[in-house]
């Protein structure tokens, strides 16, 4: 097995963890206005930037994992002028040491 062959596979088994263990998104839109709200509390230049933005996108939890070949994987929400406006997924493959 090649390695451009392991890495489709690496990728597409990532993806499909993630499709199958998705979030309730009533519980993902709570985990990442407690994650925003614990960055404005901790950064005042964080909570000055996102006060004057016009959207902020939200990742509460990325799982990252790997050993010569890595994989990362999670789900947010973006707020629009604080509004929950949609749900994102990020997934990435990488290999090297």
């Amino acid at each position: 097995m090649t390695i451009k062959s392991k890495l489709k596979y690496l990728a597409a088994s990532i993806l499909a963890v993630l499709l199958t263990s998705g979030t309730a998104f009533a519980s993902l839109t709570s985990e990442s206005r407690a994650a925003l709200s614990q960055l404005r509390s901790q950064n005042s230049a964080a909570a000055k930037v996102s006060s004057r933005a016009l959207a902020v996108l939200v990742f509460p939890n990325v799982v990252k994992a790997g050993f010569i070949f890595g994989a990362q994987g999670g789900e947010g929400i973006l707020f629009v002028h604080g509004k929950t406006a949609g749900r994102y997924r990020t997934v990435a493959a990488s290999y090297g040491l």
